[in-house]
């Protein structure tokens, strides 16, 4: 027995290292683990603290605060456990209204959200949570019965992604009953959850009354038989997904004028022709992938219909999607907006693969955050030389240069330089005005501005985000998309006008994008500015 008992230890400080290297992880990276104080989390604590190489852990408990002094001898249980074990914890609590529907949903929602926050505030790329297979097929039966596509079928993904964080579940090959076993094998002590147990929730009227009657009447083998069946449902959905794994959400071309970088991410555009070329069960199977990663939120069976039909026939609408995101379908492209909420919110592109799993939850911050966006009368001062940071966390920069005929001029939206005809000590800032007119650089008269950022796709909740940047009247610069046609650099510049917008997507201080460096000179007009005509029919 002692040998066995021996062997077995072996076993278990190998346990980690082999689960890692099968899931693309050094055995020695830092994770993040959530530590319920479950038998699930306390053998996934257990192997990672016996690793030889050990891991850094940070292990979070979420108190829901819903089961009184229950869970409040839970916090002190896995408190206790890993103050034992030398682990880092971090307890946190989530403040959840019982008397609201959707408990369940908004409890995991929340839990999601603190986790993740844990991990970004750590710096560590890596979230565990303790998952094993009878959750798995849990959640493909809530699926099935709340009524999904196929790809909504698709169980729970060892590996997924949320931003930098990968979220990863090392115990999906095991059963409830053998982590049980495992745990009791190793002399581990662990917490029960009453809740596990509560006929309010859906999970636990499927483990504890569905499973059980399924196997009442077709035999000890039926549940197996479910099993084998959301394996395939997986294999053929990991497929139909590498036929269609080139489709993905590209950056939206207005995004360096609206968005801060943390902001850049939300949202996409993408070729409409990708989708048209496709049959219709792949095109179907597309549909909702991308709509899941674009949002988080799985859309109905009767979105999806609406959609194929959209891109069958060519329309031009707008479709609202969960979670209020904004689906425009063009002539040319498909062009997905977030909500108003998730810009406020400083979130990152929601990637996780059901809406259960987002965490992402928009809140009170979000009316304050927009609030902070008036600006004085007058505007904001912006010195020259100097900067101005913009109530969203964007900064302006203001900077005189060579005016030197042979030197290139700044093709990205995000530097331009400018002939100034004078010399300001100053220039002033705001967000867009009733009435604002401009002439962009290259057009043949000026515009209502509004007009224009209707032209450059700027999406109209977004436009109140677009800095303009005004001399004594004019406006020279719409940041991030276009400078004026009258500032224009020319052969007889001595003297530039250098605006840097920093703060945004991909732009460092005093670093130039490549392309710039590389294409040769070319006349001011001829540049891209990163949008195209106004598409008429829309």
């Amino acid at each position: 027995m002692a040998q066995r008992d021996a062997s077995l230890g072996e076993l278990d400080r190998e346990r980690w290292s082999r689960l890692a290297s099968a899931l693309g992880l050094a055995p020695r990276e830092p994770v993040v683990l959530a530590f319920s104080g479950g038998a699930d989390s306390v053998l996934l604590l257990h192997w990672l603290c016996v690793s030889d190489p050990r891991p850094a852990v940070i292990a979070v408990h979420v108190h829901h605060g819903l089961r009184g002094a229950e869970a409040d001898a839970d916090a002190e249980f896995c408190a206790a456990t890993c103050r034992a074990a030398g682990v880092s914890f971090r307890l946190r609590r989530v403040a959840l209204d019982p008397q609201l529907p959707a408990l369940e949903e908004r409890a995991r929602e929340a839990r999601y959200r603190v986790l993740l926050e844990e991990a970004r505030r750590a710096r560590v790329g890596v979230l565990l949570t303790a998952h094993q297979a009878d959750d798995a097929l849990e959640t493909t039966l809530m699926r099935w019965m709340r009524g999904t596509d196929l790809a909504g079928l698709a169980g729970i993904d060892a590996v997924s992604a949320r931003g930098r964080v990968r979220l990863i579940r090392p115990l999906l090959a095991l059963r409830r009953a053998e982590v049980r076993q495992l745990a009791e094998h190793a002399g581990l002590a662990w917490r029960e959850d009453s809740s596990n147990h509560d006929p309010r929730f859906t999970r636990t009227r499927v483990r504890e009354a569905f499973l059980p009657e399924i196997e009442r009447l077709a035999g000890a083998s039926a549940v197996d038989n479910l099993r084998h069946f959301a394996q395939a449902v997986d294999a053929l959905e990991r497929q139909l997904s590498a036929r269609t794994a080139e489709l993905e959400w590209k950056p939206l071309l207005a995004r360096h004028a609206t968005r801060r970088k943390d902001d850049s991410v939300l949202g996409g555009t993408l070729r409409r022709s990708q989708l048209a070329r496709l049959p219709s069960a792949l095109r179907r199977r597309a549909l909702w992938r991308l709509v899941v990663q674009g949002t988080s939120h799985a859309p109905s069976r009767r979105l999806l219909a609406l959609l194929e039909q959209d891109i069958d026939s060519g329309a031009c609408v707008r479709r609202t999607l969960p979670g209020g995101w904004r689906l425009c379908l063009r002539s040319l492209v498909l062009e997905l907006h977030p909500p108003l909420e998730a810009l406020a919110e400083r979130t990152s592109q929601a990637w996780l693969p059901f809406r259960e799993l987002a965490g992402g939850a928009t809140g009170p911050r979000a009316g304050a955050w927009l609030a902070r966006l008036e600006a004085p009368p007058e505007g904001f001062h912006l010195p020259v030389p100097g900067s101005v940071t913009l109530p969203d966390g964007r900064r302006i920069v203001a900077t005189w240069s060579d005016g030197d005929p042979q030197r290139p001029v700044p093709r990205d939206a995000r530097v331009v330089e400018l002939d100034p005809a004078a010399r300001p000590d100053h220039l002033r800032v705001r967000w867009p005005r009733e009435g604002d007119r401009f002439h962009p650089l290259g057009a043949p008269g000026s515009r209502p501005l509004r007009r224009f950022l209707a032209d450059a796709r700027v999406p109209s909740a977004e436009r109140r985000f677009v800095p303009v940047v005004w001399r004594e009247g004019e406006l020279l610069w719409v940041a991030g998309l276009r400078p004026a046609e009258s500032a224009k650099v020319g052969p007889a510049s001595a003297v530039r006008l250098r605006l840097e917008l920093l703060g945004g997507p991909g732009l460092e201080r005093g670093r130039e994008p490549a392309s710039a460096r590389a294409r040769p000179r070319a006349r001011q007009a001829e540049f891209d500015f990163g949008f195209e005509p106004r598409d008429t029919r829309q």
